[in-house]
């Protein structure tokens, strides 16, 4: 598993001060629930609930934001094809430098007495270049990256202001990257398949 967090976390004292920005610049005064508001919640304890809960909040496994992008992928769905009619047989393919966008919405619910009293979005855009990749494929599924880098951007907002903005530097896929299982792409004989022209 290579997670987002590591990529792109400030540490949580940072995290909450950016925070604590965002809702300061919002005049947050969100009501939940009768006279009470968000703010009065406190700017800084908030802030630092907030930031606590960023954390596994982006622990969103890379391997996920690759296999949805492979799965919409035309050529990349006839190898899988090829795959699924060669049982047992193992195929190994070098991608070409691809550039994959992912966004995504997270939240923390705010809770009183059991129940939400509000909701407080994050969203995380993220932008990726793989490079050099190898997937492993057998029987009609993608198995595990073999190798390969990946580098690229991310962003996270909060209250409509960028709490977190960071270049991916060049990075080694460490390792094997498992990818088989239910997430994986994977080749299905009644999916039509995009011929490559």
């Amino acid at each position: 598993m290579l997670p987002l967090v590591d990529l792109i976390m400030p540490d949580e004292e940072e995290a909450t001060e950016r925070i604590r920005e965002a809702m300061s610049r919002r005049h947050l005064a969100i009501a939940a629930g009768g006279t009470e508001t968000l703010a009065a919640f406190g700017l800084r304890a908030l802030s630092g609930a907030l930031a606590r809960n960023l954390k596994p909040l982006l622990q969103i496994d890379l391997a996920d934001i690759f296999v949805a992008a492979w799965n919409k992928s035309g050529t990349l769905r006839q190898h899988l094809e090829k795959s699924a009619h060669s049982p047992g047989k193992e195929i190994f393919l070098q991608l070409a430098e691809h550039k994959i966008v992912s966004t995504h919405r997270p939240h923390v619910s705010l809770m009183k007495d059991g129940a939400e009293i509000a909701r407080v979005e994050f969203e995380v855009a993220i932008e990726l270049v793989l490079q050099g990749a190898v997937v492993r494929l057998l029987e009609g599924a993608i198995q595990d990256v073999q190798t390969g880098r990946v580098k690229g951007k991310a962003t996270v907002k909060c209250f409509g202001a960028v709490i977190v903005e960071k270049e991916i530097q060049r990075t080694a896929i460490p390792g094997t990257l498992k990818i088989a299982g239910t997430r994986a792409a994977s080749w299905m004989p009644d999916r039509p398949v995009r011929r490559a022209s």
